[in-house]
């Protein structure tokens, strides 16, 4: 079992072994690499589930949360095999913008590989050649939403963190929570902006991964709060391509082999955590 913990510093013991193993996965150019991961995402595998609908899948289902669920955890399994022990990180993007562990260029004298990656791609991938460094442009201020059931202090605008709170505790049913979360990482992806931006090259930015954690998280919590298998039964045998998992199999994180934590807590031989 691994604990999500929360992006920290770049110096911080488990961004470290994190980042080491991202460099790592970063500069494999094989099926084990971060690219050919970060592909599945848009181009060229465009296999991700958003707003009920996959490119070149002629189905409406709710299959976002699954499928990125799936997503993460073939990244996870990737990094692992360099290092069994390192997880992902979740942004929480209600408190903080861009993390230093992701907007610095450089960490200790070399380059941050969680700042960028390369994107290659050429017909017929992409309909033009897309061949440069990824970009963000990080917006001004942090998302708000139009919806009252969420704006506790009833000042006309609902945070983001106003949101995540109301989407935890009080939405009961699946479907709802499902299609009122997905439009909190729609605002954020066109936040950060750039590559970020399209779906096309959003999963070439590291920070995907990490905002994408943030609302797995967001799910977990939400499982915790009802029914870890409060899902819809129609949907729990479909394929999540290229995965090769069904929904049913990534209910449950526990059986995934991870957790979320809000920190790490060392405990001394015979001590005790309270």
């Amino acid at each position: 079992m691994v604990y999500r913990l929360k992006v920290a510093s770049p110096d911080a013991p488990h961004m470290e072994r994190f980042i080491e193993a991202f460099r790592t996965i970063q500069a494999l150019n094989d099926s084990r690499g971060y690219h050919h991961i970060a592909g599945f995402h848009g181009a060229p595998g465009n296999f991700c589930w958003h707003h009920q609908a996959a490119r070149g899948v002629g189905v409406t289902a709710r299959m976002f949360l699954p499928w990125h669920r799936a997503y993460l955890y073939a990244l996870e399994q990737a990094l692992q095999d360099v290092d069994p022990g390192v997880s992902l990180p979740w942004w929480d993007w209600t408190e903080d913008g861009i993390p230093p562990a992701y907007g610095a260029e450089q960490i200790g004298g070399e380059s941050n590989p969680l700042h960028g990656s390369e994107i290659d791609l050429t017909p017929p991938q992409v309909g033009s050649p897309i061949q440069r460094r990824t970009a963000r442009r990080p917006g001004g201020g942090m998302p708000v939403f139009a919806n009252p059931r969420a704006d506790m202090d009833q000042d006309g605008r609902a945070t983001l963190a106003e949101m995540v709170g109301y989407l935890i505790h009080a939405v009961p049913d699946f479907e709802t929570f499902n299609d009122e979360l997905e439009h909190v990482p729609d605002r954020m992806h066109v936040w950060v902006g750039g590559d970020m931006a399209s779906v096309t090259t959003a999963a070439y930015d590291p920070i995907f991964f990490a905002h994408h954690c943030m609302i797995d998280r967001i799910w977990y919590l939400w499982q915790m709060q009802r029914d870890v298998d409060r899902f819809p039964t129609a949907l729990r045998d479909s394929p999540l391509p290229p995965f090769g998992r069904t929904p049913g199999q990534v209910l449950n994180v526990q059986e995934l082999g991870y957790e979320y934590a809000l920190m790490s807590a060392p405990v001394p031989p015979g001590g005790s955590v309270l």
